[in-house]
């Protein structure tokens, strides 16, 4: 804006010194005509008296001498509008002029009462721009009526203004151009990080959290670039942390639902042994304490199971490991499953060595693994085959001579929701939870799950406690 004000100033100061320098030449040379005609009309008062009598012929050569004595070869002398002497190179039309004066009274300066100077004109002739002069005597001056038209050739000065003007202008583009492009880039510049904001505020809304804008210097567009990662880092931590929270919660409710499908079987075979056969007394009472102990498990269960997740803490049912024999254990485990062994006819062999171990445990989470060894194994196995569930002092382990895992699928059955044979686990009503449950059960006691697995001949899970 400066810039291009600057420039109309000037403008304005070349035009206003181009009518100067007009004005400059037009004074002098106004002021030099107006004392040529004080000699020449002089010169004329001189002669008059001796010319009177003369006829008009003498009389126009005293005019023409005296007019040339006084002006040389740089006006034109006319009488009644006729040419007597034309000292220039030009051809001026005298009664255009008088034309283009119009009235006297409107144009020029009277030089006395009988006699009119008028304002110059600027004229082209021969490419040539000229200020011209005119002036008209009367027959009361000299008892001659004659018109002198002088010129002053301001072709030069006008051109020197024109080329000035000309290359005002084309400085003035220049530096237009370079100021602009300079301001263009600068500005391009420092709107950089805007636009990098501007974008990665688009990024974020679209779901990328991981945009960063660039945030160097102690500048406000750089506190403002660390504010905003700043910000994009606390949503994002926010949005892992709700999807963490949804993971968790899907894997609670899969994780509950694959804990209550065993011990649900159980209870509800014996439910349905009490409604459908007439047993003894000491048998129905073993079978309602049989269900009442599961149902009080599953309660425990539950609420271990939401601590292990991470949502749910009561205070009293912490993780607390106490002595137990392992043989009772196995026993406990097989008496869980022995409705799911029933339904494909399965024989699971206990092996404990020695007869008396015992080893420190949580029994209620040691039996949901166990259960889900057993379940898969099970699931594994075809109808009338047999499972191993063996104790030592080094390991625990449940082995199954069914399907087998693939070696490629081996390092990720322990992940949540991961299924080796996906038809055949939904078919079953199985959501791939149970090993990795396993697997949190196993380092929440500090055990090492190891699973060997062959096609064909089958696969043994076990534990190093």
């Amino acid at each position: 804006m400066i810039l291009i004000l600057s420039s109309a100033v000037f403008f304005y100061t070349s035009y206003r010194w181009k009518n100067q320098s007009i004005q400059y030449i037009n004074n002098y040379e106004y002021t030099k005509f107006q004392n040529n005609l004080l000699q020449f009309e002089e010169k004329l008062r001189l002669t008059s008296s001796q010319s009177a009598n003369s006829d008009e012929k003498v009389r126009n050569r005293i005019l023409i001498y005296a007019f040339r004595q006084i002006f040389h070869d740089s006006a034109v002398l006319y009488q009644n509008d006729e040419e007597l002497y034309n000292g220039t190179a030009y051809d001026f039309d005298v009664q255009g002029i008088q034309e283009q004066l119009g009235e006297v009274e409107l144009h020029g300066k009277w030089y006395d009462a009988d006699t009119y100077i008028c304002d110059p004109l600027i004229s082209k002739a021969d490419g040539k721009t000229l200020l011209l002069f005119f002036y008209s005597s009367t027959e009361s001056t000299t008892n001659l009526n004659y018109q002198i038209v002088t010129y002053k050739d301001v072709s030069d000065v006008l051109e020197s203004n024109r080329i000035l003007f000309y290359q005002a202008g084309m400085l003035t583009l220049v530096l237009l151009l370079l100021t602009g492009t300079i301001l263009f880039f600068s500005l391009r510049k420092i709107m950089a990080p805007l636009t990098k904001l501007r974008e990665a505020a688009v990024s974020v809304s679209e779901g990328n959290y991981d945009i960063q804008v660039p945030a160097e210097g102690d500048t406000e567009l750089a506190q403002v670039g660390k504010s905003f990662n700043q910000m994009s880092s606390k949503v994002k931590e926010q949005i892992e942390c709700l999807s963490t929270v949804n993971h968790t919660q899907r894997q609670l409710m899969g994780s509950l639902a694959h804990e209550l499908k065993t011990p649900m079987t159980s209870i509800l075979g014996y439910a349905d042994t009490l409604l459908t056969v007439r047993l003894q007394r000491q048998q129905q009472e073993r079978a309602l304490s049989y269900i009442s102990s599961e149902c009080r498990r599953l309660s425990r269960l539950s609420v271990k199971m939401l601590e292990l997740t991470g949502l749910y803490e009561t205070g009293e049912a912490r993780f607390a490991p106490t002595e137990n024999s392992v043989k009772s254990f196995l026993e406990d485990s097989r008496q869980l499953n022995l409705c799911r062994l029933k339904e494909k006819n399965i024989c699971l062999e206990l092996q404990c060595e020695p007869a008396d171990l015992n080893k420190n445990f949580d029994k209620d989470l040691m039996l949901s693994l166990v259960n889900n060894f057993i379940d898969n194994a099970v699931k594994a196995s075809a109808d009338n085959s047999r499972l191993i569930l063996e104790a030592t002092a080094e390991k625990l382990m449940v082995r199954d001579f069914g399907k087998g895992i693939p070696a490629e699928d081996l390092d990720k059955v322990t992940e949540a929701f991961y299924m080796v044979d996906k038809s055949r686990s939904r078919a079953n009503g199985s959501v791939g939870l149970g090993l990795a449950l396993c697997k949190k059960i196993t380092d929440i006691h500090g055990f090492q799950m190891k699973i060997e697995s062959e096609i064909g001949k089958g696969t043994c899970v076990f534990i190093e406690w």
